[in-house]
């Protein structure tokens, strides 16, 4: 829902596990990384978009996610 936190975790991955995100293939900032977690504040329209994480330091791709933001 628009204005809402949303918390993504990359696959089954450890809490320690040191992971990278993309989104549409461009790096997501590390102050929303937490471990294999990715955590958006207040999510807009604008934050729909495909989401990818990639474990360290291989860079192997664990998950992909689609973020639809609704209204309701």
């Amino acid at each position: 829902m628009i204005g809402s936190d949303v918390t993504m975790m990359c696959a089954t991955l450890e809490s320690d596990a040191s992971v990278t995100w993309k989104v549409n293939g461009t790096d997501v900032k590390a102050d929303k990384v937490e471990g294999p977690r990715l955590i958006l504040k207040e999510v807009a329209l604008a934050s729909n978009a495909l989401y990818s994480c990639f474990e360290n330091p291989a860079g192997d791709l664990k998950d992909q996610i689609t973020l639809r933001v609704g209204g309701e």
